[in-house]
């Protein structure tokens, strides 16, 4: 994806936004909802972004618009440093969560039924 941009150190807003299919102003926005966009300003205040935060905005945008997570789904998939989560280890550790909910409920329903006899 980044393959698309020439081979730079940093990439102004308007660059980026043209690869990933946005506006400008929906960086902006994404800077301001996630942790782990934050580009570089130049002494002028043009934002310029390394290659890792264009990789990170081609996947904030692939997981909202084509598998269409929330701005919340996003934030719990991408770490604040900018780490994508797997979705098994996401569904793994729901899955576990949901179970011990489900057990001590369980338990306290067999507790009642047991004082009931």
């Amino acid at each position: 994806m980044v393959s698309t941009l020439t081979e730079k150190t940093y990439y102004k807003i308007g660059e980026v936004a043209e690869v990933a299919g946005v506006k400008t102003s929906v960086l902006r926005f994404w800077e301001s909802e996630f942790l782990f966009l934050k580009p570089v300003k130049s002494s002028s205040g043009q934002r310029l972004y390394s290659k890792k935060e264009v990789d990170l905005v081609l996947q904030v945008k692939h997981l909202l618009y084509d598998e269409k997570f929330t701005i919340e789904g996003v934030k719990k998939r991408i770490t604040s440093k900018g780490k994508l989560i797997k979705s098994e280890d996401l569904f793994h550790n729901m899955a576990i969560t949901d179970y011990s909910d489900v057990l001590k409920a369980v338990r306290n329903d067999l507790k009642v039924l047991r004082d009931l006899l």
